[in-house]
């Protein structure tokens, strides 16, 4: 999938639906309502399984006064593969690494140039069946008495959703870095540690905010609103959060 997203709007969205229209093919109504995310952007506007129409409407959008970025399968798939820390160590001048593979590194914090909050959500749908007995007059008269109750069977989906906190961390031109709430070891925080995940994840992400003031930060992944806003209608954040990351990534990073 090669993903096409507008960025940096105009705050007068309405006067841009028009001219979206036109390049996407669609109505001005249509257009409008995607505008109408909140923020100004990045946002996809449209999806493609062959790169070159994606290339061939970055440039028709270009041509038309916005601000256009394309996000290639090849981004999707490489952010898809961060390196997933298991834990850390909060030093002067550094950032401590253990991945979850073993490997073990060092990042400056003055190389950090940006960090990405969110909440992952996982949704699981299950069948539940729910059997009910009831009593049955005209069992019990077919039947000389003997059976006065019937069982139903109602099948229900039970939906179940589990949240978790992450950031990720860019720096220069290596791999990124996800520390996942829940998959954190946070002994090394020593005399500072709290006594529940959350606070612990929330202690270490004011960390790296001090400690890298010059490092970007976003925090519009935190709700499913905002995932929802960077993707497009057809793509829920449950499915495909690792497009919404890897565009605002791109796009705050400004390399496309």
């Amino acid at each position: 999938m090669h993903a096409v997203a507008i960025h940096t709007l105009k705050k007068d969205k309405e006067i841009l639906a028009s001219a979206l229209a036109a390049v996407l093919g669609v109505t001005t109504y249509d257009a409008l309502a995607r505008l109408r995310a909140h923020g100004n952007g990045p946002l996809i506007v449209a999806v493609f399984a062959e790169e070159e129409r994606a290339v061939q409407l970055v440039e028709r959008l270009l041509s038309a006064g916005f601000n256009s970025a394309l996000l290639t399968a090849g981004e999707i798939e490489s952010e898809g593969r961060a390196r997933l820390a298991k834990r850390f160590n909060l030093g002067e001048r550094e950032l401590g690494i253990v991945t979850e593979k073993g490997d073990s590194l060092r990042i400056p914090f003055q190389d950090i140039d940006l960090i990405l909050r969110g909440t992952a959500i996982v949704r699981d749908v299950t069948s539940e069946t729910v059997k009910n007995r009831s009593v049955s007059l005209g069992r019990a008269i077919l039947s000389g008495g003997m059976m006065i109750a019937k069982t139903t069977k109602n099948v229900h989906e039970v939906t179940t959703e589990e949240r978790h906190g992450f950031v990720n961390l860019y720096a220069g031109d290596s791999s990124t870095f996800v520390f996942r709430e829940n998959n954190l070891v946070y002994d090394s925080l020593g005399s500072a540690l709290r006594p529940s995940r959350a606070a612990n994840f929330a202690y270490l992400v004011a960390e790296l905010r001090m400690q890298c003031p010059h490092a970007l930060y976003d925090e519009r992944l935190l709700s499913r609103a905002g995932q929802a806003a960077l993707l497009s209608p057809s793509l829920n954040p449950e499915e495909y959060l690792v497009v919404a990351t890897a565009l605002l990534a791109k796009v705050l990073r400004r390399k496309f």
